[in-house]
């Protein structure tokens, strides 16, 4: 019996999958990372590698101005097609984490040991930037490279 596949079922892979993904790349702490799926509070979208806050209902939304202790970093978001079906992202809840990502704030200067933080910064995305004096420390700069940091979540 011969089986053959019809090149109509054979899609093409869309991405150059040997470049490295850059929105989140996690270099240590995989093995021991803490994952939970959370529902998305209505009108809310993430990617990997921004951050979500919970809300009263424990569902994942976005930050506030105000810094908030309880804010995670997200792990798969809503734009997978699981996520969609579901309206659920993951959530890593486990710390020590540490993390590649170019979803930080740009216009900031960072130096390695410099605490990072979540908040609205009115770009609409949930992302990394300096913690100020009373702010919650969710994350302590490593490496600063060109377009990216690498960090190590903490509990904040």
């Amino acid at each position: 019996m011969v089986t053959a596949i019809s090149d109509i079922r054979v899609a093409p892979v869309g991405e150059d999958l040997t470049l490295e993904d850059l929105s989140l790349s996690v270099l240590r702490g995989l093995e021991k990372m803490y994952r939970v799926d959370k529902k998305v509070a209505v009108g809310d979208s993430f990617v990997k590698g921004e951050w979500a806050v919970l809300d009263a209902d424990g569902k994942a939304s976005r930050p506030t101005a105000s810094p908030v202790g309880g804010t995670y970093l997200v792990f798969s978001g809503t734009d997978r097609f699981d996520s969609k079906a579901t309206n659920q992202v993951t959530l890593i809840m486990s710390y020590p984490v540490i993390a590649k990502t170019s979803k930080f704030n740009a216009g900031a200067s960072y130096a390695v040991g410099d605490y990072l933080t979540v908040k609205d910064l009115g770009a609409g995305e949930a992302i990394v930037t300096k913690q100020a004096a009373t702010e919650p420390k969710l994350a302590r700069v490593i490496e600063v490279g060109n377009g990216y940091l690498v960090f190590e979540t903490l509990s904040a």
